[in-house]
């Protein structure tokens, strides 16, 4: 039923009830015109204020009753529709053929579109009320992004390359509130291991999946310590029910009404670690027209800097937030460094 239907059947509802209250209006001082008093008498006594019966008939006032009955069954419902991305889900697979700390896409992933049906509903002065998902559909699907990692064990150790030998003995001094997010750590594979082995991680869900923050740094070109740190702060070590039971260690999609319904599922932690470093390279941490991975460019739209403090003004509603993941960078880096 639309909305102009729903609004012709309510005046029609309206119209009906002033016709009842204005009949029984009628009808009240109807009988009160012809009501009498018998007394044990023949004759017919005048009628006393005891035993006089009055109608409020002329106290009711019918603007307000039709008022009132208005303001309830009016107000509008408006059914719109809006088409968002669909994010592809990265799956890595392991490759004998590879070296371990190596990399290969075998499959790039390609988003799809769902198209969202969202119901507004607005009271008699035209103020919104209510605005809720009413059905979701799936208009074209996303193709997974296959990533292969080696598995090969050097015969003989290689050095580490230089850029992550040099860049990985950062020390703590070089990390501040500022430090660009949409840049890579630098840090290898094994301080990744180190920095994420903790006896916090009671699950040892970030010991075990320390690489795929390696991974990311390679692949995306983001600081896999911050996004790390997200983890850390947003999951409690991965010890929260969303982490433990949807594979999510950022509460992605658990928005405050509906937290736990609300966050998305995936298959394994890598999942959700991919996802959560594309969502911010493509949207928070890189203007818009920016070159990013897989040949896209960034949306930029929730840019607001790439520091943490930028990241903060849209990614969390918590104003506290940034201090709190910065934190656990500070913590890391340490761990790192000793």
């Amino acid at each position: 039923m639309s909305a102009k239907e729903k609004q012709r059947i309510s005046k029609m509802v309206v119209i009906i009830c002033i016709v009842l209250i204005l009949f029984i209006l009628i009808y009240i001082r109807y009988i009160s015109s012809k009501e009498t008093y018998a007394t044990d008498e023949v004759v017919e006594q005048p009628k006393t204020l005891e035993t006089l019966k009055i109608s409020n008939a002329a106290n009711v006032d019918i603007d307000e009753i039709i008022g009132q009955n208005t303001k309830q069954l009016t107000g509008t419902e408006e059914i719109y529709e809006r088409e968002e991305e669909l994010e592809y889900i990265t799956k890595y697979r392991n490759n004998s053929e590879l070296y371990v700390g190596q990399t290969q896409v075998s499959q790039e992933g390609r988003n799809g579109i769902q198209t969202i049906t969202m119901k507004r509903t607005y009271d008699q002065e035209g103020n919104l009320i209510n605005e809720e998902q009413v059905s979701c559909v799936v208009t074209k699907s996303s193709i997974n992004k296959i990533i292969d990692i080696g598995t090969k064990v050097y015969v003989e150790p290689e050095p580490e390359p230089e850029s992550e030998t040099t860049t990985g003995a950062s020390t703590l001094a070089s990390l501040s509130f500022d430090t660009p997010l949409n840049k890579p750590s630098g840090f290898s594979a094994e301080q990744f291991k180190k920095a994420l082995t903790d006896s916090k991680d009671v699950n040892k869900i970030f010991q075990n999946n320390s690489e795929y923050f390696y991974y990311i740094e390679k692949e995306y070109n983001i600081n896999g310590i911050f996004v790390a740190a997200i983890g850390i702060h947003e999951s409690a070590w991965g010890t929260s029910r969303i982490a433990k039971n949807k594979y999510n260690l950022f509460g992605y999609g658990a928005y405050d009404s509906n937290p736990y319904n609300g966050a998305y599922t995936f298959s394994s932690y890598s999942e959700s670690i991919d996802l959560i470093a594309r969502v911010l390279v493509k949207y928070y941490i890189n203007p818009a027209g920016t070159s990013i991975y897989d040949g896209q460019v960034a949306s930029g739209k929730y840019y607001n800097g790439n520091t943490i403090s930028g990241v903060n003004k849209k990614y969390a509603t918590d104003t506290n937030w940034g201090n709190a993941v910065y934190k656990y960078m500070q913590y890391l880096y340490g761990k790192i460094n000793t």
